[in-house]
């Protein structure tokens, strides 16, 4: 009678029994944020346009896989780059109006290497080239084509690529600020005096809480100090840095609630998702630290000039560019 041999075991080496560990350790992972993401859909819900056909392995593979990327691989917030830019866009459109400009830009930009937000306010009157139509301010892009065009403009002129847009008219941003409470801020007397004649509010100088028609005039006080549109922009900042302060304790689950409330006072182009996703991806960073606040141009980098009877801010690029950069970037 033959004897069968023996079968031989293969013998576990250290790699392969680290490799094996690894792979559980992953499934594990993957397991639990794939049950998270599947019970938190009972929130998203909340939220209009949300449909039961969202795939949690789609979003977890989004989410690994980084945002959407432009061509330029120089561009900030293009391929390779860890920059995220949203533009709000405030616009003057008015009952009656057929087309409106831009009368408030300002970027918000999360770089995801170093986990800093910067805010940066584009001022209206920019002396820029508009992709087919010749140079211009910046807020005649909106005029000619929207919000498309106007981020091509910023692409072109200062190697910026727009993830996303939000944008609000004036009467629908003191709904918004309704929405959300009110907004704390410091107020100097002439700003509490100006907002008064406006509003027939009775607001004194020091720590007060605006709510919507009043933060509407103190966004868009322009002639209490000497340079105008600069310091204008500067308060919109200091405004959406107070608003964040506010938020920032707010888990995501908030956040989706909230994110619920304002889309109707809101047009975006981008989906309820990716609003959740940004504000998942920001919420920690803004709990530790405030924004970085700036404008373009900035002192020194541009010169007021006359063209074609209009009076514009003529900038240098090269040092705009260096400035987004070192600020974006680094």
């Amino acid at each position: 009678m033959k004897h069968q041999p023996k079968k031989q075991h293969r013998r576990s080496t250290p790699a392969r029994s680290a490799m094996k560990l690894l792979c559980f350790v992953l499934a594990v992972v993957l397991a639990t944020m794939v049950a998270a993401t599947v019970y938190f859909q009972d929130t998203l819900e909340l939220l209009p346009g949300f449909s039961r056909e969202f795939s949690p392995l789609t979003e977890l593979s989004r989410l690994f896989s980084g945002l959407s990327t432009s061509p330029g691989t120089d561009t900030i917030g293009g391929s390779g780059s860890p920059v995220v830019n949203i533009l709000l866009i405030g616009r003057d459109a008015r009952e009656g109006d057929a087309v409106s400009r831009s009368d408030s830009m300002i970027l918000f930009s999360f770089n995801k290497k170093t986990r800093k937000a910067v805010m940066t306010s584009f001022l209206r009157d920019l002396y820029v080239r508009i992709p087919g139509h010749g140079s211009n301010r910046l807020n005649a892009a909106y005029a000619y084509g929207g919000r498309e065009l106007l981020d091509q403009t910023l692409e072109e002129n200062f190697g910026l690529h727009v993830h996303g847009n939000i944008e609000v008219d004036f009467e629908n941003f003191a709904g918004i600020i309704d929405v959300l409470g009110g907004v704390e801020l410091e107020l100097r007397q002439d700003e509490a005096d100006f907002i008064n004649q406006e509003t027939g509010s009775s607001l004194t100088a020091g720590t007060q809480t605006l709510m919507g028609e009043q933060a509407l005039m103190y966004a868009r006080i322009r002639k209490l100090d000497a340079d105008g549109d600069f310091s204008r922009t500067n308060r919109q900042r200091k405004m959406l840095s107070a608003l964040m302060y506010s938020f920032r304790d707010t888990n995501v689950t908030g956040m989706v609630r909230l994110i619920g409330e304002l889309l109707p006072l809101i047009d975006t182009d981008m989906s309820s998702i990716q609003l959740v996703r940004y504000a998942a991806a920001c919420l920690p960073v803004l709990a530790s630290s405030d924004p970085v606040s700036q404008s373009i141009p900035s002192a020194g980098t541009y010169q007021d000039k006359t063209v074609d009877g209009m009076a514009v801010l003529v900038a240098d690029e090269a040092e705009v560019r260096a400035q987004l950069r070192s600020s974006l970037l680094e």
